[in-house]
């Protein structure tokens, strides 16, 4: 399969990617969201949607036969939606899911969304249930492994075909499904499952099972979600490598007097200000959105739903383009406790996300660090991976200095200032910068993007502090490094007391220099250059001494 032909990748910011999705009825921009329409009975308008800017719209080919049948054959999907743009068929799974059968047959209904002109249809496959025993579920995917062999084989006549992955909580089942499905020459791939994840905010078990699809997938394909579209979530499942998803939630929740929001769901009854300046909320206050007709009501929520999910995708679309897609999951786990556990699921494939993450990209922005997890992000892991590879040290005595408030190190601050009056002093001994953010900067890395384009958070050092010690004694111990003097300004004395233990336990010669005032230091650097060279001294000979 040439995917090529099908999805375009423009820009890639983690796993997540904007690009192009081609059907026969024109290119679709992604990542989208596809709005799931009930075509007996839409709350808004498919073409209103359309000109919201969804120009990927989905229906349900199962819902269309059972309610025009041969009609829908004479007058295409579009003419029963009365739109222009793709269109996207479900195939019925979901009422397979709800009501345990569908009085369809497999090929039969692949066929009819062939008939009625879908643009993307779906295979009839089985959707794993919570709860159902694994024999079951493994079987179920087998039964949609064979339907998947059998749709492909029909005559699509320019119709793009989706394969989906199921296998639920079962994540062997899963990588299973999806490396079977992966050797079928789909248009698109889908992940089925989420809702049941999502209805009980069991977001790090949602990153699981997309993971564990993503993995086993090809990358050039794009990849299909299905029952996803809460605008908390949507940058998850971006940064995941999703490129579409569908939901009705924007039109259930409005049914319930519930309105969507990039935090979180709100009940009307209990707003006293709508949070929202969309065009459907601007004309009114939460007030007289309570006092209207539900009918009316309903249509204006169903509006501001759609309204914040396309905001959500521009912003997301918009954080790919600049390399800020990792801020954006930290904002997002700072919504619910279990947005922060997925965001913590999804940092542990960080070494598969670093390689898939541009190395540069333009333009350039500077990186920001707001907790421990931001330490995961691709940069770091890619530098600390090219430390161990690359680094190799040039002497026996490493010294390693606290970052400072200014950067570049080498540009300006203490650093710059202690090698203005002291060149020597990195070619006597390694020179590298402790830093929260990427552990260790070797003082010639200091001008490479970004490890001197950055801000971190002190809360950075105060959660990873663990972390950024073992970091250190894995360098120095790696490297071999037989001497080490630790120079410091602000970090805390526990915390350089214990790194002085584990060293001097292995056998490293370990000084301790603490700057008693930053101000005064940077006004006179001499001082501290002094202490420097005398530290060096008396390690160069001790380490004399122990030769001879």
């Amino acid at each position: 399969m040439v995917w090529s032909e099908v999805f375009e990748i423009e820009e890639i910011d983690l796993l997540g990617r904007n690009g192009k999705l081609y059907t026969r009825r024109g290119a679709v921009e992604t990542p989208t969201l596809t709005p799931v329409i009930n075509p007996s009975k839409p709350v808004v308008e498919p073409r209103e949607i359309a000109n919201m800017g969804f120009k990927l719209l989905m229906t349900n080919s199962y819902i269309v036969k059972r309610h025009y049948g041969e009609l829908a054959k004479e007058i295409g999907v579009h003419g029963v939606l009365g739109v222009e743009t793709p269109i996207m068929t479900d195939s019925g799974a979901y009422q397979l899911m709800v009501y345990g059968h569908v009085e369809v047959d497999p090929i039969e209904i692949v066929n009819y969304e062939i008939e009625i002109g879908s643009d993307i249809g779906v295979i009839l496959d089985i959707p794993t249930r919570k709860g159902v025993a694994k024999e079951q579920v493994l079987s179920e995917v087998n039964e949609t492994i064979r339907r998947a062999s059998d749709s492909l084989k029909l005559d699509r006549k320019g119709m793009l075909l989706v394969g989906p992955v199921q296998g639920g909580q079962y994540v062997d089942i899963v990588a299973y499904s999806a490396s079977k499905m992966a050797q079928m020459p789909f248009d698109v791939y889908a992940v089925g499952g989420p809702t049941q994840f999502m209805e009980e905010y069991d977001f790090p078990e949602l990153v699981k099972l997309v993971m564990t699809a993503r993995l086993n997938l090809p990358w050039e394909a794009p990849l299909h979600l299905f029952g996803a579209g809460h605008p908390m979530m949507l940058p998850l499942a971006v940064a995941m490598g999703v490129d579409t998803f569908d939901s009705a939630s924007y039109v259930l929740y409005a049914r319930e007097d519930r309105i969507l929001t990039p935090r979180g769901t709100l009940r009307l009854e209990e707003i006293r200000e709508l949070p929202c300046n969309c065009p459907a909320c601007s004309k009114y206050t939460a007030s007289e959105l309570r006092e209207m007709p539900k009918q009316e009501r309903t249509v204006l929520l169903t509006k501001h739903n759609l309204y914040v999910i396309m905001r959500e995708i521009r912003n997301i679309r918009q954080a790919i383009h600049e390399g800020r897609l990792w801020e954006i999951l930290e904002e997002k786990a700072m919504t619910h406790p279990s947005m922060r556990e997925a965001l913590k699921t999804y940092a542990r494939y960080a070494e598969y996300i670093a390689k898939t993450h541009p190395v540069t990209r333009s333009p350039v922005q500077g990186v920001f660090f707001y907790s421990w997890l931001s330490r995961y992000r691709p940069e770091v892991v890619r530098h600390i991976n090219r430390l161990a590879r690359r680094h190799h040290k040039s002497r026996d005595i490493l010294l390693v200095f606290e970052e400072t408030p200014q950067k570049p190190f080498t540009r300006m601050g203490l650093i710059k200032e202690l090698l203005s009056i002291d060149k020597d002093l990195p070619v006597d001994v390694d020179f590298v910068v402790l830093s929260a953010s990427f552990s260790i900067i070797p003082l010639e890395l200091d001008g490479v993007y970004p490890l001197s384009q950055y801000e971190a958070t002190s809360t950075v050092f105060e959660e990873a502090k663990d972390e950024i010690s073992a970091d250190l004694v894995w360098f120095v111990l790696s490297k071999e490094y037989k001497g080490l003097i630790f120079v410091y300004h602000s970090l805390p004395r526990s915390f350089v007391e214990q790194l002085q233990q584990k060293l001097v336990l292995e056998g490293v010669l370990f000084i301790p220099i603490k700057i008693e005032s930053y101000n005064d230091a940077l006004k006179n650097p001499g001082e501290l250059d002094a202490k420097i060279r005398q530290s060096i001294r008396s390690l160069e000979n001790i380490l004399s001494s122990e030769k001879r």
